[in-house]
């Protein structure tokens, strides 16, 4: 082929033949082939669209300095292990005292004694609980969301790059809140309200979706206290489907380095710690919803 001749693909191994300095000095363009050229426009695409999605990605993560509020507040080190020990208020079933132990990253017990009866819950993994008996899906998401509760905020910590940035919306003082959501499982979402002066933890929210079905388990929080360096709400406040059912007062947590897994045995019966007042410690909640939907107290 001569320089100067209509060119339609070059093969690469012959490109040098065409080389403008074996030209004597002409022009000579390098057409590639139609699949070169979708093959070239398709990687550019593909590079495009990737930056799009980190960026995108970046966007939808929680502020930073949120993050930074909270582990200046709550601290950066997650306890290996939580006792929580008081009492619970149900608008339904009365008082009871409780006993909740926890330890990271999935070991969790719920225990109320009511007048009426005992009431416990287990969480090991991905296996649940209630009293001795395997829970259903919908009755195992509502013991997740409060293992979540009681780990909070050192669970939304350790995955803030999963989390997402929901804006921000007033309380009703007029103080503003940022909302952070984390997806705990597949159809369990947990969403906590974070005031933006003070950095605590104000409101969490677990919305549960049960097939067409989506419910949401609200604790708002107060009398915020210091323990071990750690600042925990001595009240709750819970709500279910927008109803209040009841209110919570703890008045001692343990930030432990460890609890034994035999603690977490759902036929096991704990006892709250001998320094504990006889009188209900930790307030928590039943909700007057159809007995098939799960409590979360």
């Amino acid at each position: 082929m001569r320089c100067g001749s209509k060119l339609k693909h070059i093969p690469v191994h012959n490109l040098k033949r065409y080389h403008p300095a074996h030209c004597k000095g002409q022009f000579v363009p390098l057409v590639v082939s139609e699949s070169q050229a979708l093959k070239s426009i398709f990687v550019t695409l593909l590079w495009v669209l990737s930056a799009l999605q980190c960026a995108m990605a970046v966007a939808d993560t929680a502020p930073q300095a949120v993050r930074d509020q909270l582990v200046a507040l709550y601290g950066a080190q997650a306890p290996l292990a939580i006792r929580q020990t008081g009492s619970t208020t149900s608008f339904s079933r009365g008082e009871g005292a409780l006993v909740r132990l926890f330890k990271s990253p999935d070991r969790f017990r719920n225990e109320i004694t009511y007048s009426s009866g005992q009431e416990v819950r287990t969480l090991v993994g991905p296996l649940a609980w209630q009293q001795s008996k395997p829970a259903n899906p919908a009755l195992r998401s509502a013991i997740v969301l409060q293992a979540a509760r009681v780990a909070l905020p050192w669970n939304v910590l350790a995955r803030w790059s999963e989390t997402h940035d929901r804006g921000t919306e007033p309380d009703d003082s007029g103080n503003t809140l940022q909302l952070i959501e984390l997806e705990l499982e597949p159809n369990l979402k947990l969403v906590i309200h974070v005031d933006r002066a003070s950095g605590r933890i104000v409101r969490s929210r677990g919305v549960m979706e049960v097939g067409t079905r989506s419910m949401e388990f609200a604790t708002r929080y107060s009398d915020f206290r210091s323990q071990s360096g750690r600042v925990y709400a001595a009240r709750e406040q819970q709500f279910a489907a927008g109803q209040h059912t009841g209110y919570s007062v703890i008045e001692h947590i343990e930030f432990l380095d460890a609890l034994p897994d035999s603690a977490f045995a759902p036929w096991l019966q704990v006892q709250a710690p001998a320094h504990t007042s006889p009188r209900i410690l930790l307030t928590k909640v039943d909700h007057v919803l159809s007995p098939r939907i799960p409590e979360t107290r």
